[in-house]
């Protein structure tokens, strides 16, 4: 038997509900849960303006998913990057539109530091944000 499920909090205000395997994070786009992986650590960042959702980015531990939403659908949109000491640097990735989320597939160690990045424009040098998760 492995350990239990543990859906803690690290920070912000986003109601946590864990479930059998899972843990969910309400929002108006498409919810997210996120599945158990035993050594990763999951992100889930909302970005507003003046209260509005205008795009959000999610870390999946489990199988190593980026995936980011253009929730506002204007024209404009948020640019991600993530780097891991083995890796380096990844790609400049952004989204589209509310409806396609952008999802990329990395394959990252267990249990390895992911510094993701999120800027405002596509040659990342205007950074809005800066978090950090676990594979």
């Amino acid at each position: 038997m492995g350990a239990p499920l543990r859906c803690d909090r690290l920070s912000g205000t986003l109601a946590i509900t864990p479930a059998s395997g899972c843990c969910y994070l309400y929002d108006s786009v498409d919810d997210t849960y996120f599945e158990k992986d035993a050594d990763g650590e999951a992100l889930k960042a909302e970005l507003r303006n003046g209260g509005t959702l205008v795009s959000k980015v999610e870390f999946h531990p489990n199988g190593e998913k980026l995936r980011i939403y253009d929730t506002a659908a204007d024209g404009d949109t948020v640019y991600v990057r993530l780097r891991t000491a083995t890796h380096g640097w990844s790609a400049v990735f952004y989204a589209t539109g509310a409806q396609n989320p952008h999802v990329v597939d990395f394959d990252f160690a267990e249990g390895e530091n992911v510094l993701i990045e999120v800027y405002d424009n596509s040659d990342a040098t205007d950074r809005i944000a800066s978090f950090s998760a676990r594979a």
